[in-house]
């Protein structure tokens, strides 16, 4: 029994013990030392920004009929074809949902593919739930020799 008290008393004097002690002290902060700001990362030259310019027009059609909301136009801007060459498409875009017609476009292209001395054209189909309705029958010139940088396109039905 009297160790029993002795533990007891132990037990409820380390409290007390520890309670009075200041932890140790912290370290003294020292300043941070200043370094000189590292030194630029080695920059490569930055690519060239090509320049773009855009082929505005419309798409229409003569036949008294309404696109459904699946319908999608698509406009090419191309190359004439050389004797013997296929026409060279140098700028496509595809119009979903494009409404009810005159449709339109704006085509962005690289002028620095643009061949002054050679032809373009531009043309335009119309797809409507999945099926060719609509399609150039004769393209339109732009761009060059004397051509209009806008276009009106007339498609034509499908027979």
């Amino acid at each position: 029994m009297r160790r029993l008290g002795t533990v007891l008393l132990l037990v409820a004097a380390l409290p007390a013990c520890t309670g009075n002690r200041k932890p140790p002290a912290a370290p003294p902060e020292t300043p941070p030392v200043s370094e000189a700001p590292p030194a630029p990362a080695p920059t490569e030259p930055a690519a060239p920004v090509r320049e773009t310019a855009v082929l505005r027009g419309t798409v229409t059609y003569r036949q008294r009929s309404a696109l459904t909301p699946e319908a999608e136009v698509q406009v090419e801007l191309r190359e004439a074809a050389r004797a013997g060459a296929e026409p060279v498409v140098v700028a496509k875009r595809i119009i979903d949902r494009p409404g009810q017609v005159p449709i339109a476009f704006e085509l962005p292209y690289d002028p620095a593919a643009i061949d002054p001395a050679a032809d373009y054209t531009v043309s335009a189909r119309i797809t409507d739930r999945g099926q060719l309705q609509f399609v150039t029958e004769t393209p339109v010139p732009v761009l060059t020799n004397g051509a209009a940088t806008t276009a009106e396109i007339v498609v034509a039905p499908v027979r």
